[in-house]
This record gives C-alpha cells, structure tokens and sequence, in this order.
C-alpha cells in the first residue's frame, strides 16, 4: 500500500473557528430549509399549485445558475489568500441578509399572489446565488490540508457541526416561541420565524466572517488557464466514481418526500410546528451519533461498505419507527408508547451518518482521481456534475410533495393536511398516518436505493491510497517546479538591475 503524508498542519485555534463558522452557516441554511414551507404554507397560506411551481422553479433555476456559479469558481484566479477564502468572507454578509428575508415578506405582497408568487421567486434565485459562494466555507475543507488522514478527519468534524448546526434552528425557534408568549401573552408565529431568522443571519454572519478569516489553503496546485469550462465538467462526467455519486445523489434525493413533511407532522402530533424540536430532538441526536459511529467504522471498513450498509439499515429502521408509530396513534398516544416511539425516532436518526458524511469523502477522493488523470482542480466542477442528480430529484420531489399534503377546495391532496389549524392535532387521523408514512417508510425506501451504485464503486481501499499517494508527489514536484521558476526570476531580476 502506498505510504500517506503524516504531517498534521491544523493548529487547534483554526479546526475551533472553521467548525463554529460551519455550524452558524449551516445554522442560516437550516433555517431556511426547516421553516420556509412552514411560513410559506401556514403562515401566507400560498395556493399548493404556487407553492409547488416555487419548489421546481428553485430547483431548476437554482441548477441552471449553478452551471454558471461552477464556471466561475472554478476559473477564479487563486491569490494569496486562497481560492475559497476570499469568497467566504465576501459573502458572509449577503447570507445573513437573505436568511432574514425569507422570513419577511412585506404585507402588500402577502395581499397578491401572483406577486408574491414573482417576489419569492426572486428571493429564491438571490438565495441561491449568496449562498453557492457562501458555501465555500464547506468547500475550503478538502484544501485545508494535504494530508488524507488529517483531511478525512476535517471534513468528519465538518460534518458532524454542520449536522448539529442544521438543527439548531429547532431549538431556537421553540425558545423564542416561549419567550414571544411569556412577553407578548400570546402565540405569535411569524414573529418567532422572523426574530429566530434575525439571531440566525447576525450570529452567522459574524462567525463566518471570524471563521474564513482564519483558515488557510495548503494545497499546492497549479493555476489553470481559462478554458472552455464544459472541458471540465466533461471530464467529471467522463470519470465513473463521479457518476457513481451522480446516480446515487439523484436516488437520495427523492427522499424530499419526507423531509419536506417535518414540520408538519410536528404540527400534526405536537400541535404546532413550532414544536418541531420535540419530533426532530431524537432524530438529531441519532445523526450525531451517527456520524460518530460512522467516523469509527471507517478506522476498520470502507465507505463503500458503510454506505450501502446503511440504506440497508435505513429501510428496516424506518419500517419498524413507522409500525411503531402506527400503534402510538391508534392506542391514543400513551405515555409508554411515546417512550418506544422516541426511541425508534432516535434510531432513524442514525441512519443520516452515512449520507451526510460520506458524500463528501467520496466526493474528496475523486477529486484526487480528476486531479491525477486530467492535470486539472475542479472543485466547483464536481459539485456541480453530482449536482445534477440531486437537483432533478429534488424538482421532482419538491413538485410532488405540497401537492400530495394539501389542496385548496375542490382539490384532491393524498394526505389532505388542513392549513391555518390553530391546533395541529385537529388533523385527520388518517391525514397523521399518512405524514407518518411519508416521514419514514418512503425515507427509508430511497435511501436504500441511494447506496445500490455504490455496488460498482472501486475508489476504496489500496486504490484510493494509490490516488492520493501520486497526487501528493505531483503537487509537490509543481511546487518545487515554481519555485524553481521563481528564484530563476529573481536572479535574472538581479543581474538586470
């Protein structure tokens, strides 16, 4: 097996403010992603034909305008600084900005709908753009050191915060629902959704403003000359790991089904979706968890085997938490029960250790592939091919998903969840089933089927090793290339002056 560079290069004081920036990041994202269909559908009530037209409009927009996002990043000169520093910081701000802004729709465009229905659609296209470059504070991660080893482990730690920041916004939006009651004496939940966004986007944008502000890019790469960018995303396409992640993005991402139903089965069961942290605290804890367990296994299995194992894992699981909870409903909700199913939720949990952290480990090892074939960095490129798999997913799913919750009158809905219920329980038992059912059996049932190409997956084991190996020695012989380039101009410097 080829030997691996064993230096560490991360003092302490850059892992602590590069992993609290990705969790206040992550924080902002969450933020959005948790309760923007909460706000959209219960709070400004948006027809579900608008509401699904927003969901597949961001999609493909978003997909489309990434196209150009990847050209750029991935051309973007590399200074001094960096490639993806600069970027963070730059857009820091914008990002905590556009956090609030989801959360703020002025009245008089509440009053219309086809403008409300333009207006966030904007919104969705400048969300979008900020934070793409934003989230170079994730992509910073696989630059950071040389060393594989020390470089699996960031990108772990990476994971496990953005993981634990991604939930945060359940808490913060049950705390300052309690505080807005104790104050106000009543429930107001635009404001809590607005106030939480607030915290969210300063808190975030201070700490990514610290956090990139502090990392450094080690990696040592030539600069490539612009070139025709679809050469790059050709050769992304060309290589098989890619499109293994490819196929398997496009799979996962189905599973939007479901998560698009959280809040909702919050409302249902807990009576608000401002209790989301009640239903989502064990899942949370299970995807900490999980991921830990993950990062150990990996000291002893491939990811390969581990991803596969775990949508296996994640089809039983999510089976049984479903019958589980099927018996909890129809026996009234008791105590006993409530114990079990919490329980079962915090198993379910677990099964996110796999697929938020090693996508990104497999997406850093090709990278080392791309780089020893085709001579050529391509960052933004990657992301942007295995992209392509998960945005048509999630168009598909983000399209289906209000469509089969709710309808307006007349209309037919699969799970035919009533909006605007002060009281979530008042749900149809049926309706509370069906969102069980969603939540669980149809996550499970795609994320089994995500770890399927990964049967064909080689980039594992003494061959991984092998890429990284080779990488390693040809950056270093670039290196010493340059310097070499370098002195020989400063001595030609000298003997003309």
């Amino acid at each position: 097996m080829a030997t691996q560079n064993k230096n560490k290069y991360l003092p302490l004081k850059e892992w602590i403010f590069y992993l609290v920036a990705v969790f206040f990041y992550t924080n902002m994202t969450g933020m959005i992603a948790g309760y923007r269909n909460a706000y959209f559908v219960d709070i400004l009530q948006i027809p579900s034909g608008h509401m699904s037209f927003f969901n597949v409009f961001g999609s493909i927009a978003g997909f489309v305008m990434s196209f150009v996002y990847a050209m750029i990043l991935d051309n973007k000169k590399i200074g001094k600084q960096g490639k993806f520093r600069p970027l963070g910081i730059a857009f820091a701000i914008p990002c905590g900005l556009v956090t609030v802004l989801m959360f703020a729709i002025p009245n008089f465009i509440q009053q219309h709908p086809i403008i409300l229905l333009v207006y966030i659609c904007a919104l969705a296209l400048i969300q979008g753009f900020v934070f793409y470059f934003g989230g170079t504070v994730n992509m910073v991660a696989v630059v950071m050191s040389p060393d594989s080893r020390e470089r699996e482990q960031l990108i772990s730690f990476r994971s496990i915060s953005s993981a634990v920041g991604n939930s945060a916004p359940l808490v913060i939006v049950l705390v300052m629902g309690l505080i807005i009651k104790a104050v106000t004496g009543e429930k107001n939940t635009a404001l809590n959704y607005l106030l939480s966004a607030i915290l969210c986007g300063v808190v975030g944008t201070i700490t990514m403003l610290l956090g990139m502000s502090t990392v450094k890019e080690r990696i040592t790469y030539r600069q490539q000359e612009k070139k025709n960018p679809l050469e790059g995303f050709g050769d992304v396409l060309k290589n098989k790991h890619a499109r293994t992640v490819l196929f398997s993005e496009f799979l996962k991402s189905f599973r939007g089904l479901a998560t698009f139903m959280q809040p909702f089965i919050a409302a249902a069961m807990m009576g608000s979706t401002d209790k989301t942290l009640i239903f989502a605290l064990p899942v949370g804890i299970g995807t900490m968890v999980g991921m830990l367990i993950i990062n150990a296994l990996l000291k002893k299995f491939s990811s390969r085997v581990l991803y596969i194992a775990s949508g296996t894992y994640s089809l039983v699981m999510n089976i049984l938490t479903f019958i589980v909870g099927y018996f909890y409903l129809s026996a009234g909700r008791p105590a006993w029960l409530n114990i079990i199913f919490i329980a079962f939720l915090f198993l379910t949990g677990l099964q996110f250790g796999a697929s938020n952290l090693l996508p990104s480990m497999f997406k850093a090892d090709i990278l080392d592939d791309l780089e020893l074939n085709t001579g050529k960095r391509l960052d933004a490129g990657i992301e942007f091919v295995c992209s392509i798999g998960s945005t048509a997913g999630s168009a598909i799913a983000s399209a289906l998903a209000p469509l089969f919750l709710y309808a307006e009158k007349g209309g037919i809905a699969i799970i035919q969840y009533q909006t605007g219920l002060e009281d979530g329980t008042l749900q149809s038992m049926r309706t509370k089933l069906l969102l069980l059912f969603f939540y669980t059996v149809v996550h499970g049932i795609f994320m089994f089927l995500a770890g399927v190409p990964f049967f064909r997956y080689k980039l594992t084991g003494a061959e991984r090793a092998r890429v990284h190996s080779e990488v390693l020695a040809r950056r270093e012989a670039i290196a010493e290339a340059e310097g070499a380039m370098d002195a020989s101009a400063e001595l030609l410097d000298a003997a003309e002056k």
